[in-house]
């Protein structure tokens, strides 16, 4: 089923929506093996579902339960600091903006912000 909310960045249509982690796979795969493309699956916070990604855009992250951003909403947390390294440089190519990564103060894992910190 496609996305009544999500929308896909460099196609501008909506995401195959897909109910389970082992439902995405088994689309992941589908794609993977018939068209060479290299997907993987992942939880979408916005609608709850599961999407498909190209694995060199793919940036897990979590809600940080300390920190929140200037609109008020929790930051995104990544793992390491190369996740959120690759997060600021696909932002930075699609949509122009710089950001700088950090370590969580609270330890729980790397931010990015769009100023710098000192």
């Amino acid at each position: 089923m496609k996305s009544a909310t999500c929308i896909g960045v460099k196609s501008g249509k909506p995401l195959t929506e897909y109910d389970s982690k082992q439902e995405a796979l088994e689309g992941a795969n589908h794609a993977n093996s018939r068209y060479r493309q290299k997907l993987v699956p992942y939880h979408c916070g916005d609608c709850g579902c599961w999407h498909l990604s190209p694995k060199d855009r793919q940036t897990p992250s979590e809600k940080c339960v300390h920190c929140t951003g200037r609109n008020g909403e929790q930051k995104d947390s990544y793992r390491s600091r190369e996740d959120a390294s690759r997060r600021a440089r696909i932002l930075r190519q699609e949509q122009g903006v710089t950001l700088s990564v950090y370590a969580c103060e609270y330890g729980s894992g790397w931010h990015l912000t769009g100023t710098s910190r000192r």
